[in-house]
């Protein structure tokens, strides 16, 4: 056990300050469940409930947490105006594996269940508050004191008070060293006429010892969209009210990463039910895209119209074009295109290609072939190149001359001079991509990339540390690259992807040492704050969160980061740099919703938003385009590790975009509908380039023998998936949109020796290889059914 002799006398003594208040009670006063490594105990003298959370180390039994609520036990009813309605308890029923408690007061009754859940680590609470007249109310919540200090803490705000709108994976949760207490709202439980009448919240509040509550407190913004309590709220309840939550519970935690226990429950929990019926996610909600529903519809719509459409030709100095779809960036509004760390143009323009080629459209691939010209030829100084260009002509530039070349959108709006590490890095690693596919022009690709390399490495720190911030002369920016460090994390990528084309020590040197900087001074500590943390819409400094021990962080770098850790488990075989990865990777999956909140507005259906990612600490819209970055990164985990949930979750990450495009994200602020649009490269563009990216592998459903699992991809609910090891596979597809072709399912992870009985929707079933079944089949036609709707 990994806490300190002291610590744990501190602990003890915590404890038994509380019991104190419980009286010499008689054994008969105490009932207690035990579950695995932990145990529940209730102590009840006089009407006065206390409640105790345990766990079990080497040593014996230790105190974990503490009931702390002001009515009884943990919970907590405050009227308006914040008075406690006071109250008595008594246990009413008592089993192996749970505990029921009865509390009563004046106007209400309630009743506490306690049941332990699954194997070990975790119990269920149910509060349902009854009152017998209208209660004007404040807030209803359970409140725990865990007795000790966290040495790792997670919140999913700055602050601690995460109101339904960031209940993206939802959880608070304090680890010291072995032992961690979390607590998870049940989300099943929360309805839209319930969050409508008073916002479900978790608050957490860390010091010498840390406090953690869980149920209704009404809510409103701090600041941008970090939330606060509504001190001056209150909300009637007339009915039975509610307040369902799993805590998390072990003495044997693995140190500084209970919370993968967290997220492997969140989705079993959550997001694996909600996937059998998200077919219709993708369905466009857009008046543009009303006719977009199946990824051919996407395709007509996106690729064949819209890009030649909006196309932007830039004259190159060398008298060549790039081009790209055009954008407007906020507040410049001139036509422009950008090869940024958000939009950026060549991504979209390697997945309009793989298209292209894949149907055979000439005039497509030329035009994706104009951004990679573009991304090759931009004017830069010593390696370093401008990424973003604007047209000064509003008709149209006509020459060169009357092309602005800037360094990129480093900073929420578009930064003029210098140069970007990050943006650069992204456009590198696309351009190597480009050449890996054997793309158009790739044959000039390497020269570009092995320039920016030599400059980043150039000015890499003898710890690691990559600057991303340079001015016209190549200088870093040594203030402005201090703070955001995290941005290592993109360069790492590149440099680790350029050594797979060209296999040069240096890069995979310099990439494994920008690992090592990841290793020692971001991961620990979660500092993974870039250039969105500070200059985004969400601006604040680079402070310690004192209430929370957390630090601003954002996950455009950490998706970055988690995707090095795979290059490097790649190019060297060690596994460490594979495990590492995976940690990370769970870490990045707190920022994923697991469920879609149903008091969104204008939503069309129940799991409309899963799998969507927020962005970051103090942020809280839903379903931000780095979705489909992040979902290609989930993917290439799952071919890793054969993980089948992160292969749920990639399909989940990349179907996202759909229902948001052609906007950025969804409820921007956390509360509301769709937001606006920022770009078709942070947007539609960027969500059809992911679609494109795992076409061959994912088809219209993807399968996974070895682990019985079969995952719809394009407008397919797979509702039932059976593969035994005899080889009979029998699967069930409905799906929301009519079909004017056969679907195609793909297997992975087969025997390729076997002969395999695939049955469809109970027809016939058809005897294939192994090999057939990797190489993809077609299948009759889905069963139609209505879409669902919220």
């Amino acid at each position: 056990m990994f806490v300190c002799v002291n610590e744990l006398r501190r602990m003890e003594l915590l404890f038994a300050v509380a019991l104190a208040g419980t009286t010499l009670l008689a054994a008969e006063s105490r009932v207690s469940v035990v579950h695995g490594d932990s145990r529940f105990e209730v102590a009840i003298d006089a009407g006065k409930v206390r409640e105790f959370f345990w766990v079990h180390a080497k040593s014996g039994w230790m105190p974990a947490a503490v009931s702390a609520g002001k009515t009884q036990g943990s919970l907590s009813i405050r009227a308006a105006g914040d008075a406690v309605l006071p109250g008595d308890g008594e246990v009413t029923s008592h089993g192996d594996t749970g505990i029921t408690e009865t509390l009563h007061g004046e106007g209400w009754t309630a009743t506490r269940t306690i049941q332990a859940f699954g194997e070990r680590d975790w119990y269920r609470v149910v509060t349902v508050l009854s009152p017998s007249r209208p209660l004007t109310l404040h807030a209803l919540v359970d409140r725990y004191e865990a007795s000790w200090k966290p040495d790792w803490t997670f919140s999913p705000s700055v602050g601690g008070f995460n109101p339904d709108a960031k209940y993206k994976a939802p959880v608070i949760l304090v680890q010291r060293g072995q032992v961690a207490f979390g607590i998870v709202p049940d989300l099943v439980t929360l309805n839209r006429a319930s969050l409508q009448r008073c916002n479900h919240s978790l608050d957490i509040a860390t010091g010498d010892t840390s406090l953690l509550s869980v149920g209704y407190v009404p809510a409103k913004q701090a600041y941008h969209v970090v939330f606060k309590e509504d001190v001056d709220r209150s909300w009637t309840a007339t009915e039975p009210v509610v307040n369902a939550y799993y805590v998390y519970l072990s003495g044997n935690a693995p140190l500084r990463t209970a919370y993968r226990e967290i997220v492997r429950f969140d989705w079993a929990q959550f997001g694996r039910p909600a996937e059998a019926n998200a077919a219709s996610e993708q369905a466009g909600t857009d008046p543009k895209y009303r006719d977009c529903h199946l990824w051919d519809e996407w395709r007509k719509v996106v690729w064949e119209h819209e890009s030649p459409e909006s196309w932007l030709t830039i004259p190159m100095p060398d008298g060549t074009s790039g081009g790209a779809v055009m954008m407007h960036r906020a507040r410049a509004p001139k036509p422009s295109v950008y090869l940024g760390a958000w939009f950026n143009a060549l991504r979209t323009a390697y997945g309009m290609a793989l298209y292209a080629r894949r149907i055979g459209n000439a005039s497509l691939m030329s035009l994706a072939e104009q951004t990679s010209n573009l991304a090759m030829k931009a004017p830069g100084h010593d390696g370093a190149f401008k990424c973003f260009a604007v047209a000064n002509n509003s008709s149209g530039p006509a020459d060169s001359e009357q092309v602005f070349w800037g360094a990129g959108d480093g900073a929420g709006v578009s930064v003029a001079t210098g140069y970007l590490g990050f943006d650069m890095s992204w456009t590198g690693y696309w351009l190597v991509k480009w050449m890996e596919a054997k793309l158009p022009g790739s044959e000039s690709v390497l020269l570009r990339c092995t320039r920016l390399a030599d400059f980043l490495i150039a000015r890499q720190r003898s710890d690691g540390f990559v600057p991303t911030r340079f001015d016209e002369d190549g200088d870093v920016e040594e203030s402005l690259a201090a703070t955001v460090p995290a941005e290592t994390a993109p360069v790492a990528r590149f440099l680790l992807e350029l050594y797979k084309v060209d296999p040069n020590p240096k890069y995979a040197r310099a990439g494994l040492k920008a690992l090592a900087f990841l290793d020692a001074k971001i991961v620990p500590e979660r500092k993974w704050y870039d250039f969105e943390t500070f200059w985004s819409c969400s601006p604040r400094l680079v402070a310690f969160d004192e209430r929370t021990r957390q630090w601003p962080a954002n996950n455009l770098a950490l998706i970055h980061g988690v995707a090095a850790y795979l290059q490097a488990y790649e190019i060297t075989g060690n596994r460490t740099f594979l495990s590492n990865g995976q940690s990370l990777l769970d870490y990045l999956l707190l920022y994923q919703q697991v469920w879609t909140n149903p008091v969104l507005e204008h939503l069309t259906g129940p799991s409309m938003l899963l799998g969507g990612f927020t962005t970051q600490n103090s942020d809280a819209e839903w379903s931000d385009a780095r979705q489909s970055l992040a979902g290609e990164v989930l993917l290439d985990y799952y071919r890793a590790t054969h993980n089948v949930e992160y292969l749920e979750r990639g399909v989940e990450a990349l179907r996202a975009q759909f229902p948001v495009s052609p906007s950025e994200n969804w409820a921007h602020a956390g509360y509301g509908p769709k937001a606006g649009v920022s770009s078709f490269h942070w947007g539609t563009g960027s969500g059809m380039a992911g679609i494109e990216l795992e076409e061959e592998f994912l088809r219209d459903a993807v399968c996974d023998v070895q682990a019985n699992a079969c995952v719809g991809v394009n407008g397919l609910n797979i509702t039932r998936a059976s593969i035994s090891e005899d080889g009979r596979v029998e699967l069930e597809a409905q799906s929301p949109f009519h079909w004017s072709r056969n679907p195609e399912f793909v297997f992975h992870n087969v025997r390729t020796d076997m002969t395999y009985h695939v049955s469809v929707n109970g027809e016939p079933p058809r005897s294939l290889s192994g090999k057939q079944l990797e190489q993809g089949i077609s299948v009759a036609m889905p069963r139609e059914t209505p879409e669902a709707t919220q």
